[in-house]
């Protein structure tokens, strides 16, 4: 074997570990890609869900300040029957 050809196996099996690196890298991106997918699925709908409640909340909210300004008595009070 010459020292020409001995070089070129050598270059050949360094690109050969290198290929092979790169597909590992990819394979874990790609795992990793997967896993954030996942975690952004579950983190929306918890948004959605709290978009929700929070809806429905300022809902209440602003029924009660319409009855409020509309002059209707405090129910918060024990006295409310008396002063409405």
């Amino acid at each position: 074997m010459s020292k020409d050809s001995s070089i070129a196996s050598e270059t050949d099996l360094s690109d050969h570990e290198m290929l092979e690196e790169i597909e590992v890298q990819i394979d874990d991106a790609s795992v990793s890609l997967t896993q954030m997918l996942h975690a952004s699925s579950i983190i929306s709908t918890q948004i959605k869900d709290l978009a929700t409640k929070c809806s429905a909340n300022a809902q209440f909210l602003k029924a009660w300040r319409d009855l409020l300004k509309d002059g209707h008595c405090d129910v918060t009070t024990p006295s409310a029957g008396d002063n409405c």
